[in-house]
């Protein structure tokens, strides 16, 4: 891929994308948005000593969202060439005009573009072009040999590791006055271990780390000694006997807690009435420890931007203080269809009013419980707050990390469950947007399955 400056790059695809803009508009369109992308990446697979698969992905895209008439239609096309553009947009424009009119469909009040900060992101690592196939080979082939250089006597069946770069870039406009480019690229490792028990369980331990700068990345020997030993830790696991306990849950863990809490929020589940927090704003819904503030501008963040999907200008902003719901994410279809004046549907890098202690040391305090490191699958609703999920980890005795336990079932309200948080730790995830720390939560419902 040849060299080209920052600027020019943004140029040319922003052009292209206002020449579909006005094409569409020719054809009949009253307002577009249109996004042109390009992206290159390359994985590589690799298990027990040899490449299992190399993926190169080459991608190139445009996409439009047109209002025809008070009607409303999304479509894309990955054949860019003048006449297949040409072509793609009448037959787009015809199929618009067949649809049922949705009056809520529009573009938004371009007053909102404004404000945009002037704040360097630094979302594009420019050695990603410099890396080789043998790199990435090599790298892969590292993290095999880290794991299995400390693993003694441990059961190992299969060690598999994978390393994984691209690049991308993006340019958008709106017909009514919005525009906007940005590039990135992403890094990422991993290393999954396998063991194998008498009884015939396998067991696996991960570990994986993702940046958008491969120096920000964790070191393999660091990746490989997790996956490792949380392989080993799971060897002879064991059911859990039913009842309540105090939790402590991994930071890798807590996003899908996270989330189940705060789907509700969304203009989506709001205008549909599903949501249980409907009418909480500014009531206390959780513990007084929790409080998540959204960080668009965090540089080298993994969710970082300086606009969100309707194109409003992003500002940092509180999601839940001391536990008191702080805001709704509406975007601004959802808004018009509720009345109400939008706040912002995306949320990107979440920062968390930290603790003083590490996983250990929350362990520590606890003194007696289960320590969870990992969820399995499971459901929760926001209508209700209803919640269950399959979990696994190890007991806590003692102030220690004992036995591990297996096919454990976690069952309640996600809403109890965030008003029993009683302790946060200082140890966020940095492979994670969430931001999220150790999390311990009192009389939590667990069941052996």
């Amino acid at each position: 891929m040849a060299k080209i400056e920052q600027g020019q790059k943004g140029a040319q695809l922003l052009e292209l994308a206002h020449e579909a803009g006005r094409k569409a508009r020719a054809l009949g369109a009253d307002e577009a948005r249109v996004a042109i992308s390009r992206a290159r990446g390359v994985e590589v697979e690799w298990r027990d000593g040899q490449v299992e698969r190399v993926q190169e992905r080459t991608r190139r895209g445009l996409s439009v969202e047109l209002f025809v008439d008070g009607r409303y239609a999304a479509m894309s096309t990955n054949d860019l060439r003048p006449e297949a553009v040409d072509r793609f947009l009448a037959e787009a424009v015809a199929m618009t005009r067949l649809l049922e009119p949705d009056p809520h469909r529009c573009l938004p009040d371009p007053a909102r573009y404004a404000g945009r900060a002037d704040v360097d992101l630094q979302l594009c690592d420019a050695s990603q072009a410099e890396v080789t196939s043998d790199a990435r080979r090599a790298l892969a082939a590292e993290l095999e040999a880290r794991v299995r250089e400390g693993a003694g006597d441990l059961p190992i069946v299969s060690v598999s590791s994978g390393v994984d770069d691209d690049w991308g870039e993006s340019a958008r406009i709106h017909t009514n006055g919005f525009e906007g480019w940005r590039e990135g690229t992403h890094f990422s490792r991993s290393v999954q271990v396998t063991l194998k028990e008498p009884d015939g369980r396998r067991p696996m331990g991960w570990s994986y780390t993702v940046r958008r700068f491969q120096a920000d990345l964790d070191a393999p020997e660091k990746i490989a000694l997790e996956a490792r030993e949380r392989a080993r830790l799971q060897l002879g696991a064991g059911k859990l006997s039913t009842g309540r306990y105090t939790v402590v849950v991994d930071p890798k863990a807590t996003p899908r807690l996270l989330g189940a809490f705060l789907a509700p929020i969304s203009g989506a589940a709001l205008q549909q009435k599903r949501s249980l927090w409907d009418g909480k704003l500014g009531a206390q819904i959780a513990s007084k420890l929790l409080t998540i503030h959204d960080d668009p501008w965090r540089v080298r963040g993994l969710g970082s931007a300086l606009w969100d999907g309707d194109g409003f200008a992003t500002r940092p902003r509180p999601i839940i203080e001391a536990g008191v719901l702080s805001t709704y994410l509406i975007d601004d279809y959802y808004a018009r269809k509720m009345g109400v004046a939008p706040t912002g549907g995306s949320t990107h890098n979440f920062v968390w009013a930290y603790g003083d202690r590490a996983l250990s040391g929350l362990v520590a305090d606890v003194g007696e419980g289960v320590y969870i490191d990992r969820f399995l699958g499971g459901n929760s609703n926001e209508t209700t707050g209803e919640l269950s999920l399959g979990c696994a980890g190890r007991v806590i005795r003692g102030g220690q990390l004992a036995e591990p336990v297996t096919e454990v079932n976690l069952a309640g309200h996600f809403g109890a469950l965030w008003e029993a948080l009683v302790a946060v730790g200082n140890d966020p995830d940095p492979n994670s947007s969430s931001g999220a720390p150790s999390c311990v939560f009192e009389g939590v419902q667990l069941s052996g399955v």
